[in-house]
This record gives structure tokens, sequence and C-alpha cells, in this order.
């Protein structure tokens, strides 16, 4: 089992946008609260928004293992739909303990659901009473959750839930077929989904005047017949121009114990990005960095996607991109206290879950 990393980060976890957002004339919301969410932390936050719920929960999830630490997540779940909460999930079909899992909330009163065949499922998120988002690369795991580096961000704000609730339903009802939704765009925070990745990536690294950050599970740099009409391929070449151009780029990939594809994968993304003197570290063997997440002067990017063809081309994957301050400050933190530590000697990475 993988090695825990503890963040020493000393950045307020915590921050409130003063500018009111408005639902509708004459009715101002609450200012939205942003926080990180790393590592350890996930557990504590998601139990108190379940135990916290009074209307509705929505989750979309790659994984919903049955093990001990989940099992702490299910029965919070369970004790919600007794005392009338309306629950309801989305897990993917493909993931071979999914169906048993599936079986088991189902007979909790739980209306949770596989999805198709023909799409995978890549997200991982949770919506709490139409109003808090819990977004980013935990999976429902004991492993991501007890032993990973994983990145997620907290958001409390109407519109993002009901944006994303929106997006759940779109799935729910058909979740091979592309979600018609156009960006949401609040103060400090943007959303991302599907298909839009590509884009949203690129814009941050073309735009990058002083700073990338790039600190992912799975990036794969592609070669041969298909090379030239890679996405991933385009945003890695970026990377490797925005150094040229005079940009500060560090990237830090997993280095598996286990995964030979992906380290297979990393190594030779790593050894391209070094050829165009980008600066690549790996993260401990021992330790799982499953997190993904982009800075990029002053906005950081957190969600669900690696990158590699199917989160661009085909996966259902979910993230935010933030510019508040505190937030892109913690997570250039949280960055750096890999980049400098154990796992700055580097040397090989992996794919992408």
């Amino acid at each position: 089992m993988k090695t825990i990393i503890i963040f020493a980060v000393s950045v307020c976890l915590w921050t409130v946008w003063i500018t009111p957002c408005v639902l509708s004339e004459g009715q101002d919301l609450p200012a939205p609260v942003v926080k990180p969410v790393v590592n350890r932390e996930y557990l504590p936050v998601i139990l108190e928004m379940i135990d916290n719920a009074g209307e509705s929960i929505e989750f979309i999830q790659l994984e919903f293992h049955y093990d001990p630490t989940v099992k702490k997540i299910q029965n919070a779940l369970k004790a919600a739909v007794k005392r009338g909460v309306k629950v309801r999930g989305i897990l993917e079909d493909d993931i071979y303990f999914n169906p048993k899992s599936n079986g088991f909330l189902k007979s909790f009163g739980i209306e949770s659901t596989l999805d198709t065949d023909d799409k995978a499922t890549h997200n991982k998120m949770f919506i709490v009473d139409g109003d808090e988002v819990l977004i980013g690369s935990t999976n429902l795991s004991g492993n991501s959750i007890d032993n990973n580096n994983e990145s997620n961000l907290y958001v409390k704000d109407q519109r993002l839930g009901a944006y994303f609730q929106e997006y759940f339903e779109k799935l729910l009802k058909d979740s091979n077929a592309e979600p018609e939704m156009e960006v949401l765009e609040l103060p400090g925070i943007r959303t991302v989904i599907n298909r839009q990745h590509y884009d949203a990536l690129s814009g941050l690294i073309t735009g990058a005047k002083k700073r990338l950050r790039v600190l992912m599970y799975g990036m794969k740099y592609y070669t041969g017949r298909n090379a030239e009409d890679s996405k991933t391929n385009r945003l890695i070449e970026g990377l490797v121009a925005a150094r040229r151009r005079g940009v500060d780029v560090k990237v830090i990939l997993d280095r598996s114990d286990y995964n030979k594809i992906l380290n297979k994968i990393n190594t030779a993304t790593r050894e391209y990005l070094e050829e165009g003197s980008v600066k690549v570290r790996f993260d401990p063997k021992d330790t799982t960095t499953h997190a993904k997440v982009v800075i990029a002067d002053d906005q950081v990017m957190i969600g669900s996607a690696n990158w590699g063809y199917l989160a661009m081309e085909v996966r259902n994957e979910s993230s935010l991109i933030v510019s508040i301050p505190e937030v892109v400050a913690f997570f250039e933190n949280y960055f750096m206290e890999l980049w400098d530590g154990e796992g700055g000697s580097g040397s090989v990475m992996s794919n992408t879950q």
C-alpha cells in the first residue's frame, strides 16, 4: 500500500467572495464559498455534506468500492434516505465491483444506476441540496481516500449546484450522449465538462505568461499514425512552447509501483518534455499521485480528467477553473510540497484511471 504524504500548507482554505450573486431580479444569493479539499480531507468533508443534507443528494462516480472506508459513505447515504433525503447516483458500469455496489445502494432506497456500456463515466462528484458541490479526482475507494494524493474543490453556490444537477439529469437520461451545456461563469469560477476540456486547457497554456504547473496522474504523448490529430499532443507541445517563450513550466507525474503501462506512458511523455527543456519530476514510487491540477498564472483547474485521448475525446469528465487568489495559492503550495519533497528526485509515470 502506498504511503501518505502530509502537506504542511499554511493557506486559508475557506474563501468568501465579496461580490454578491444575483439569481433573479430582487433575489440575492449568498457569496459563494470555495474550499480546496485534498488527500485525507476528503472523507470528513463528504460525510459532513451527506449528514447535513436535507432534501437531495446526487453523485456521479467512476468507482463505488465496497471497503471499510467507503462503507462509511454508504452508511451516511443510507441514513440520509431514512430521514427523507432523495439520493440518486450514476456509476460507471465497467468497474468490476460497481454492479455489486449498485445492488447494495438500491437495496437501501438509493436510486442508483449504472451508466451505458458505450461510454465511460469518469467523474468524481457529489451535489447536495442543489447548492453544495464536491468535485475532483478522488474515487470512492479506500485507497483513493486513505492513501493517494488527490485534489478536489468544495463549492457552495446555488447556480453551480443547479448547473451540475442539470448535468446529472442529462447523463441519467443518456450517459452516452454529449450533454449540450454552455460554460457557466461565476465570479472567480467557471465550469468545464466533457469535450470542453481541451479548449479550456489549451486556453490556460497558451495564455500563461509567468508560470505553468501540471500535477497529473497520467499524461500520454502519442506517436505514429494518429499523433498529428492528438489533442493531448497539442497540449503537451503547448507546454514546450510556453517554456520556449520564457514561462516557468514544471510537471509532476505519477510513478507507479504496480502499473507498468502507466509508467511506460509517463516515461515517454517525460522524455519528450525534457527534450523541450520542461522540468519534469516523478512522485515517489510507493505513493500514488492521482491528483489532476493545472495552474496557469493566477488560475487553477481541478477535476477528473487526465491527459489522454479518452479524457479529451470520449469520457464523461468534469472540472472547475478557479481564479480566487487564496485557492490558487493553496494549490501552488500543494504542488511545490511535492516538487521539493521526496517526490522531487524524479523518474517514471503511468496511465489514466
